[in-house]
């Protein structure tokens, strides 16, 4: 057996052990790698090389900035400001649920964290204004995983970080369009078959009820539009501005960086950072070519795409879009585009890999269905006959969503035209 098949298998125990055990993957590859590598003949320098440490500034640096947005209450009074101003059109509030959701996401804070405040944002007013809770939920979680490819969300940051090494730059736009289309058109699938157009309630959001927001969120709202403007308009480093801003609102006495830095998802950040240390190591020893080479083997360039979309689904109902799917299937997908020359193209499949990952991700198994669920629970007393509907139902979802986007990667959908390529 090739030092190459042994590190695919050890890379298959370690995704089984994460998913059993439910240990952080992080901690685990980083062991698993180092050993993985000396038996390969890496040294530890070769195998330290795997840790992105530009990725993991950037995300700190984002999380923390945003983790006192969230502390100082600015983006939850935001999201209650912004439902009030639809009065009385309640039927528009499960598409704004969406597009709210996926602009929190998109600024910075991702799908993970804008998730967790705009699906238990939702599930709340779900039962305030008595309209069903899951499909508002949805709605919700929908949105923060569509708009978190953006350049300044965690996706975005980690999809440019695996490229740029692999040669590809430049398809920042294209990813985020991507994936906001893909869950935009699964989210209107939900909005019909949960009749949210004959939505009619009253609106316990009343703008004049809701209070103004205050010096240190002002303050905070000023410091992210600044980001925002800089980071995209002239192409500054998003996590090193983020610290700056964090800094800024720090002496001003405008946030809590106690709270902040106990708030940042360290596991996560580990989680991500860790496997593409292991992801590194069995790049090196070959394993990622093989993996290529098998796969290209019965693909051609009309059936790359869907194959790697179906393969990032498949995967994402057992792992982590940003921790497992992303650093695994990337490089597969730079070799695809090295075999089939330009047949295929990288910015069209790394956004069906991105987007069908995600479409997976509201199964019960990931963290948007959990989300939901334990939002669900939070709000109202809930039986095990309920929780066990609600499994079924989020994981029947999640498939007809991997379906989709299949067919979406099937019919070229995710080229946008070559518009942008």
């Amino acid at each position: 057996m090739t030092i190459s098949s042994i590190s695919l298998i050890v890379l298959v125990i370690v995704v089984a052990i994460g998913f059993i055990k439910k240990v952080n993957l992080g901690f685990l590859s980083i062991g698993v790698a180092f050993f993985l590598g000396k038996i390969g003949g890496m040294s530890a320098k070769e195998i330290a090389a795997g840790f992105s440490s530009s990725m993991f500034v950037t995300l700190v640096g984002v999380t923390f900035l945003f983790g006192m947005a969230s502390n100082n209450g600015t983006l939850e009074l935001f999201s209650k400001r912004i439902v009030a101003l639809v009065g009385k059109h309640t039927v528009l509030i499960p598409i704004l649920m969406f597009f709210l959701s996926a602009f929190i996401s998109a600024i910075g804070p991702g799908h993970i964290a804008a998730g967790i405040l705009m699906t238990t944002f939702a599930m709340y007013l779900a039962f305030e204004m008595d309209i069903n809770p899951m499909a508002t939920a949805l709605y919700a979680k929908l949105g923060a995983n569509a708009g978190s490819a953006s350049v300044l969300s965690l996706t975005g940051v980690l999809a440019k970080n695996l490229s740029e090494p692999l040669g590809y730059s430049g398809f920042g736009l294209h990813l985020f369009l991507t994936t906001l289309l893909s869950g935009f058109i699964f989210t209107l699938f939900i909005y019909v078959f949960y009749k949210g157009y004959k939505v009619k309630a009253d609106n316990p959001m009343k703008l004049s009820e809701i209070p103004k927001f205050n010096r240190d969120q002002l303050l905070t709202i000023i410091a992210i539009i600044i980001m925002v403007v800089c980071c995209i308009g002239f192409k500054l480093d998003t996590g090193l501005f983020a610290f700056a801003a964090a800094a800024v609102l720090i002496l001003l006495g405008a946030v809590d960086e106690k709270k902040a830095i106990k708030d940042i998802p360290w596991g996560t950040l580990v989680f991500i950072c860790g496997v593409g240390v292991l992801i590194n190591v069995i790049d090196t020893l070959g394993g990622i070519t093989m993996i290529s080479d098998f796969l290209t083997g019965f693909m051609n360039e009309h059936t790359a795409t869907p194959i790697l979309a179906a393969t990032s689904g498949i995967l994402s109902w057992v792992s982590s879009t940003t921790g497992v799917v992303m650093p695994t299937l990337f490089p597969i997908a730079a070799d695809v585009c090295k075999t089939f020359g330009g047949g295929v193209n990288y910015a069209e499949i790394i956004s069906a890999i991105t987007a069908t990952s995600f479409a997976a991700a509201i199964s019960p198994l990931s963290t948007g269905g959990a989300i939901i669920m334990s939002s669900y629970s939070a709000a109202r007393e809930t039986t095990n006959e309920e929780l066990n509907k609600m499994f079924k139902t989020l994981f029947l979802l999640s498939v007809a969503n991997v379906l989709m986007n299949v067919l979406l990667a099937t019919l070229g959908v995710f080229k946008l035209g070559g518009l942008l390529y």
